[in-house]
Parts: structure tokens; C-alpha cells; sequence
């Protein structure tokens, strides 16, 4: 059974490629990816609670958790690798 951190992990590669891919192109669906899967994570959470219920929805819940978290990292890391590039250009 693989753990909340590999998922959570999985996810991260996942996204943050997705979002390195569009950086590439110098498109703004970089931050789109991110925010995109949070709107998700947190839709999947609610019908976890209300829609499902009971062990099946604590582990749809947990995997909400994990795709949240990872979302959350994925923006950040995203962020902050851009920033580090244009400094590094010589922009602000």
C-alpha cells in the first residue's frame, strides 16, 4: 500500500513537470496547473466528507489531502524557481 507522502510525492512530480513544461514555452498556464488541481483537491474533499462518507471517503479524503498538499508545493516551488531566473536575468 503506498503511503500518503509517495502519493503525495507523485503528485508533486507530476505537477511541477506539467508546470516546468509550460515555463518552457513562457505560457501562464504554469500557474494555472496548480491552482487548477487545488480547485480539485478541494471539490474532492467535500464530496468525500458529504457524498461518500465512511472508510471509502476517508481515503478519497486522504487522497484529496494529498493532491492538495502537493498542489500547494508544486505553486510554491514554481514560484520560486521563476524568481530565481529572473533575477538571475537581471529583472526584478
Amino acid at each position: 500500500m503506498i503511503s500518503l507522502f509517495g502519493l503525495t510525492g507523485a503528485f508533486f512530480v507530476l505537477l511541477f513537470g506539467a508546470s516546468y513544461f509550460f515555463y518552457r514555452k513562457n505560457s501562464p498556464v504554469q500557474y494555472g496547473i496548480s491552482l487548477s488541481s487545488m480547485l480539485i483537491s478541494i471539490f474532492l474533499f467535500l464530496y468525500s466528507i458529504f457524498g461518500v462518507g465512511g472508510f471509502e471517503g476517508m481515503g478519497l479524503g486522504a487522497l484529496a489531502a494529498a493532491l492538495f498538499l502537493a498542489s500547494v508545493l508544486s505553486l510554491f516551488v514554481s514560484v520560486l524557481f521563476n524568481i530565481v531566473n529572473r533575477h538571475g536575468k537581471g529583472a526584478v
